[in-house]
């Protein structure tokens, strides 16, 4: 197997895939569609009600019949979603949209970095995951920086022609698909999809690092939420144009982060480097919530220097902890868990959106957080105590 050129493929199938001028602006979209927050709240929430269900059948779908044959069919879904999109008139057709596109990210979520692990390990070179995983990422943050910076002249344009134009790199993302390397060494699981549940959630349950680090990821769905309502202030107090312009600078400034992942993890540790991002991710969305000025905006691009290393760095513990045969089903059981919290966040914040204004809305994604730092930080000490 060339194990440089299959890499390559997948980084480049992963830049399309991400190459979506529709996910900064989800918000503003469905606002401008709708005329509601909450509306436009439960659309996307909707989302991740649809992957939460199928989280789990897809993480064991994704350990019995291989890492390929489920992103060719999360790309597949991935096309249609965003067709219904475009071509939604009805708040049922986005539904449905919203349906496909949770199938698809249920599909990948533990699926993508599970495949990525495992070209690397078929070469016994897993050591070097954090290297790979944070340059994948560095690709992907491209891809989003041009999205990005797109997507807020697209939308000042043309609604429509927005969501239009956004299927082409899902197309061309779905003919990538095809093309991937089929790992034939994996291993088949051939056990009764209840007893494979049952051993992924007793994994959980006695391995205490996996399981501060898989409450964390489930309860932080105030992240996520954060970020959707970060669009939300920048059209609150800059032109609809400039919008792209922000989400760019804060997409383009994770990437340096997640390229150089590996060496700043190898220097600075774990810890420091997990913490760091803590204080300065959650103290900007914080900030720019008390300012509620043209300022807001900054604040929040400038808290998010050490996100790519912290991502990087959270994924290399999980893909240690995680066995060989449970590593797609554990990282969708703390997927499900994540957009569950994420769906109930997003849309009571949706109501505060509406009645109290987006920044009070992003203020309140950041009180949600506290039982995630709270397992996290029960992580951390537990990592300085050893070192």
């Amino acid at each position: 197997m060339k194990l440089k050129h299959n890499i390559q493929l997948f980084n480049l199938f992963s830049f399309f895939y991400v190459l979506d001028f529709y996910l900064p602006l989800k918000v503003v979209y469905f606002y401008h569609v709708t005329g509601s927050y909450a509306t436009a709240a439960s659309i996307i929430s909707f989302v991740w009600i649809a992957q939460s269900l199928l989280e789990i059948p897809t993480g064991i779908f994704s350990d019995i019949v291989g890492r390929k044959k489920t992103i060719i069919i999360g790309s597949f879904c991935s096309v249609l979603a965003y067709t219904l999109y475009a071509a939604g008139t009805h708040y049922w057709i986005f539904l449905i949209g919203s349906l496909l596109e949770g199938a698809r990210r249920s599909l990948f979520s533990g699926n993508n970095n599970a495949y990525l692990h495992n070209l690397l390990s078929n070469e016994n070179k897993e050591n070097e995951y954090n290297h790979h995983y944070g340059r994948l990422n560095s690709y992907m943050g491209i891809a989003m920086f041009i999205a990005a910076l797109g997507s807020g002249f697209l939308i000042a344009w043309s609604i429509t022609t927005f969501m239009w134009i956004n299927i082409v790199p899902q197309c061309i993302a779905f003919i990538i698909s095809l093309m991937l390397f089929d790992l034939r060494v994996e291993e088949v699981v051939n056990t009764n999809i209840y007893k494979h549940l049952k051993q992924a959630v007793n994994e959980i349950r006695t391995n205490i690092n996996l399981r501060d680090l898989s409450l964390s990821e489930i309860l932080g769905g105030g992240g996520l939420a954060a970020y959707e309502y970060q669009a939300a202030v920048y059209s609150a107090v800059w032109p609809t144009w400039a919008i792209g312009i922000a989400r760019a600078i804060q997409e383009g400034g994770v990437v340096p982060s997640f390229y150089f992942a590996g060496k700043i993890i190898d220097k600075l540790g774990v810890y420091k480097v997990l913490i760091t991002d803590l204080f300065t991710s959650t103290l900007g969305n914080i900030f720019a919530a008390l300012s509620q000025s043209v300022f807001s905006p900054l604040l929040i691009m400038l808290s998010l220097p050490f996100y790519g290393a912290s991502d990087t760095a959270n994924q290399q513990i999980l893909q240690k902890e995680f066995s060989e045969k449970q590593r797609a089903t554990i990282a969708s059981l703390n997927s499900l868990g994540n957009s569950i919290s994420f769906s109930i966040v997003l849309y009571i914040c949706g109501i505060i959106a509406n009645i109290y204004g987006p920044f009070m809305a992003l203020l309140s994604t950041q009180i949600f957080l506290i039982p995630s730092l709270y397992f996290k930080f029960r992580f951390l000490n537990r990592i300085k105590r050893k070192s």
